[in-house]
């Protein structure tokens, strides 16, 4: 197999890195054994949806509901007498997740050099993303789908995570938390790059990949700004990722995702955008706009969410049917006191479809919850 110059490329940067970083420390001798402590959060919600489904009549899904999200995490740091600060983090769902039981897990350098994180984790071009700021449960994550399609729906829930139809905060091939070295620069004038490799596109998998089987080599590189100017804080984000080796007859996915969003006084308005190309059913693209007043105690935001899709649910064939949703959601927040917040979701989704064996479906929800952060 020939090889690739942007992975040798990376690799190079990525062992003068290494070494630069060993060469200019010294063995720590008085430092703190690092200890770690319980964090995370637990999320409860309730609330009513009403779904029409027009391509399946048989199915009744409106009603009351209560979901759950949960995470434990265990995470800690301790900085050595030669200033290299090394942290680990494990973050263990809270509710039964057959597929993935340990969310992420991956250790952190931070020195003078920047960031250095190695392990399970998203990459820097889901991590420097910039999106409107969203309060409640937030539409540009897809975890409103589970209030608006099931599996028996006639468009179908799956495949929109980490994928521009369920929000603008992607990874190339859907690739979430993929085993993976990140490199973030430190911030110059608000200004920073960070670069991500990842051997191939599988989670807590040891196994050696096989370059003529699957996705392996990807890349994501991205740069984010935050500054302010007279008054205003202004964020923006861009960034890209893709696989450089894929199994014969495969194009290479891409995915590209910017931002920007502006803050002044406590409101902040904003946009951003995703697109992915050469990813089968998930070619497609997707855009936020938003609004977002921060009173302190309390907040609220208004947000939209546009995405289009090659496919419907899951397939990473080549497909001919075009997919699009429209989702509004008005959003509040009131802090009860520290890490107690209450939430709450007005929403309302249409997802429509050019094939004649998959109707229409719209959705409107009223959800309320409690969010706790420890």
């Amino acid at each position: 197999m020939r090889e690739n110059p942007a992975r040798k490329a990376l690799l190079q940067t990525t062992a003068l890195v290494a070494a630069s970083l060993l060469l200019s420390t010294d063995a720590a001798s008085a430092a703190e054994k690092l200890k770690l402590s319980v964090g995370g959060y637990a999320e409860q919600w309730f609330g009513y949806t009403d779904i029409d489904d027009e391509g399946n009549s048989s199915l009744d899904l409106s009603g009351f509901d209560v979901k759950s999200d949960t995470e434990i995490h265990f995470a800690g740091s301790t900085k050595l007498d030669n200033g290299l600060e090394v942290g680990i983090n494990v973050q263990l769902e809270g509710n039964s997740n057959a597929s993935d039981q340990i969310d992420e897990s991956y250790l952190t350098l931070r020195g003078n050099f920047g960031q250095i994180d190695i392990g399970d984790e998203n990459s820097a071009l889901y991590k420097t993303h910039v999106a409107p700021k969203e309060f409640g449960m937030g539409i540009n994550s897809g975890d409103t789908i589970d209030w608006e399609l099931t599996g028996s729906t006639s468009i179908g829930d799956g495949g929109y995570f980490r994928a521009p139809f369920g929000g603008t905060f992607v990874e190339p091939a859907r690739a979430n938390d993929s085993t993976k070295l990140t490199y973030y620069t430190p911030r110059i004038e608000g200004f920073r790059l960070a670069m991500s490799y990842a051997p191939d596109s599988n989670q807590d998998n040891n196994v050696q990949p096989d370059r003529d089987a699957g996705l392996s080599d990807g890349v994501m590189a991205s740069a984010d700004l935050r500054r302010e100017f007279s008054g205003v804080t202004v964020a923006a984000s861009a960034g890209y990722g893709t696989f450089l080796e894929t199994a014969s007859g495969q194009d290479e996915p891409q995915a590209y995702a910017f931002g920007l969003t502006l803050d002044y006084g406590g409101l902040q308005v904003g946009g951003s955008f995703a697109a992915f190309q050469d990813s089968g059913a998930h070619d497609g693209d997707g855009y936020t706009l938003g609004a977002a007043y921060d009173f302190g105690t309390y907040g609220v935001s208004m947000t939209y969410l546009h995405g289009e899709r090659a496919g419907l649910s899951g397939s990473t064939a080549p497909a001919t049917v075009q997919a699009d949703r429209d989702t509004i959601a008005l959003a509040g927040q009131y802090i009860l006191g520290p890490g107690v917040s209450a939430q709450a979701t007005l929403g309302y989704s249409e997802y429509t479809s050019d094939t004649g064996g998959a109707g229409d479906v719209q959705a409107a929800y009223a959800i309320t919850g409690i969010r706790l952060t420890f």
